[in-house]
């Protein structure tokens, strides 16, 4: 959705931006809703500029302005199919911006999960790492045994041979 400023609608209706915050305020009068922005500013869409471009044309065929903004605005609230274009656009744009949340939330909860997961392979290559060291500590122990038992073996060998036993 575009949104213009009140000098961008200005220049495009070829109009001073007083007689548009004008003909802005009694179009609200009528009840005719001109969005504004947090700093209470109007800014105008699409439909706002082609109602504008009604009242403009009404004055130049010589119909009062009051009388102009009046059938404007009637015209604009018997206008269903408008509206139904304009209630359609304005949910697909709460669905979309819905959606976007979603992708968001999703997003930062895989982000969550993947770093539980990095955390998770850490503590594992840990664990695996000192039980590796366990073991080569255990087999270098009993290779040590081993040799100790081949070399008290050898030794009573000798000893057997020299004193018969």
């Amino acid at each position: 959705m575009k949104v213009y400023s009140p000098s961008e609608v200005a220049k495009l209706l070829e109009l001073n931006t007083a007689t548009l915050r004008k003909y802005s305020i009694m179009l609200e009068e009528q009840s005719y809703n001109i969005d504004r922005n947090s700093q209470n500013h109007r800014y105008y869409q699409d439909k706002d500029i082609i109602t504008l471009r009604r009242v403009i044309t009404a004055r130049k065929n010589g119909i009062t302005l009051e009388e102009a903004i009046k059938n404007v605005v009637q015209i604009q609230e018997d206008n269903t199919y408008t509206n139904v274009i304009n209630n359609g656009y304005e949910a697909n744009e709460n669905v979309i911006r819905e959606l976007k949340e979603t992708v968001h939330k999703q997003n930062d909860l895989i982000k969550g999960l993947a770093n539980k997961l990095d955390e998770q392979q850490e503590y594992i290559n840990k664990r695996l790492n000192e039980r590796d060291g366990a073991l080569m500590q255990a087999m270098n122990e009993i290779m040590e045994t081993k040799k100790q038992l081949a070399t008290t073996q050898e030794k009573r060998g000798l000893l057997s041979r020299l004193f018969k036993r």
